[in-house]
């Protein structure tokens, strides 16, 4: 089976190129980050380009999968067909009478390679709500309040529908661009629908997965998704603030601080979780939290962290330097709508762009914690790598000794 060439050409020019689009998002630079944006998929048309040439006359499913494609439905060629036509037309007219919404397995697919690549969104398992507009969220342990034996009575029947929140998932927007150099559009969109959707879904599933963490990690709720460790029991219209810093100095104290603020929901009842989940800074995650994993003792090489508590360790550059965020990832509400909102459009906004044609789709999607004591936030300003005495064999000597 041949081997990717395309994936591995675009993996080696990502790297430089999301760091710089990474830190523009971290400072709210727009123009920055879309600059590397640009500079990201005019890497992946080239690169999608020239292996269409190479492999457009290959009819064998099993190579072509190989490439990064995959075999799309009846609805989605249908899709991609319009999408097409409209992009060899004027565009901006063509684009507005595509009124038909990108289908919802294309959606599907894009939270699927978002997962792969970034390792906060597949821990959270963003649901794809496939055209919902509303959510029902669980916000505490059910079992606890089924009271004892016999029929459940109206007061029983009160007390969880009280614990039951509907989420709207339509209270947050976003809005991924998707660049296509006019170039690219006159001379090789006799792209079949199969090339498109491995174009498209690489860029939405990137633009897309880079908006969302920085606001799962970041959002404050008005208009955007709430924070993993925010306070949720209370806001100032509609706007929440991120909860106090816990101070951990010591791997000493990190089960105590799993026992004592994750271990009870909101309403004082015990859950118990495999494992919780830790996301940090990439410079914390090297200094601070490596050799924490590697601790090198006298018994050999141990995770200390995960000796402690089974944990998962996540790198974010969105979460700042110093600070961590701790808890029980299953306990994040993350999804997104694209199945009414994913129509795709002609966008006049962004015009600092030269020669490229910018198509945006709308997609709606809601996150936040189920409740106030899921997640935490961690001052991590003076944890240090811990130390362990070392056994030596045999008598040393110095320099001056010898």
């Amino acid at each position: 089976m041949p081997r990717n060439v395309s994936k591995d050409l675009i993996r080696q020019s990502a790297t430089a190129i999301f760091n710089k689009m990474s830190e523009a998002l971290a400072n709210n630079d727009a123009d920055g980050a879309a600059a590397a944006m640009e500079d990201f998929q005019n890497s992946v048309c080239a690169a999608i380009d020239a292996e269409f040439e190479q492999y457009k006359n290959v009819t064998d499913m099993a190579v072509l999968q190989a490439r990064g494609l995959r075999a799309l439905t009846t609805e989605e060629t249908g899709w991609y067909e319009k999408f097409i036509d409209a992009c060899k037309k004027d565009a901006k007219q063509a684009i507005t009478n595509l009124t038909d919404a990108m289908p919802v397995t294309i959606i599907d697919r894009v939270i699927d390679d978002m997962a792969k690549t970034h390792p906060l969104l597949d821990a959270l398992n963003i649901q794809n709500a496939a055209g919902a507009t509303k959510l029902v969220l669980n916000a505490v342990q059910m079992a606890s309040k089924l009271g004892s034996w016999g029929a459940i009575g109206s007061a029983i029947t009160q007390q969880l529908t009280g614990q039951i929140k509907v989420i709207d998932i339509t209270t947050a927007k976003y809005t991924a661009y998707f660049l296509i150099p006019k170039d690219f559009v006159r001379f090789n969109f006799t792209f079949a629908p199969m090339w498109v959707d491995q174009y498209i879904r690489t860029i939405l599933s990137e633009s897309c997965a880079y908006g969302l963490e920085k606001a799962y990690i970041q959002g404050n709720g008005n208009g955007q998704p709430i924070g993993l460790a925010f306070n949720v029991s209370t806001n100032n219209n509609g706007t929440y603030t991120e909860k106090t810093a816990i101070a951990l100095s010591d791997w000493n104290d990190y089960p105590g601080i799993i026992a004592d603020n994750l271990v009870e929901d909101d309403n004082g009842d015990a859950r118990i979780f495999p494992e919780v989940l830790l996301v940090v800074n990439p410079v914390d995650y090297i200094k601070k939290i490596r050799p924490a994993q590697n601790a090198l003792t006298g018994s050999g090489i141990i995770d200390i962290i995960s000796n402690y508590f089974p944990t998962r360790v996540v790198q974010s550059v969105f979460v700042t330097k110093n600070s961590a965020k701790l808890g029980i990832a299953a306990n994040y509400f993350a999804a997104i709508n694209g199945g009414q909102s994913g129509t795709v459009e002609f966008s006049d906004e962004a015009q600092f762009l030269d020669d490229v044609r910018v198509y945006t789709t709308r997609m709606y999607g809601q996150g936040r914690p189920v409740d106030n004591t899921s997640f935490v936030n961690l001052d991590i300003t003076n944890l240090e790598a811990p130390a362990f005495p070392v056994k030596v064999k045999g008598v040393v000597k110095t320099k001056e000794q010898a």
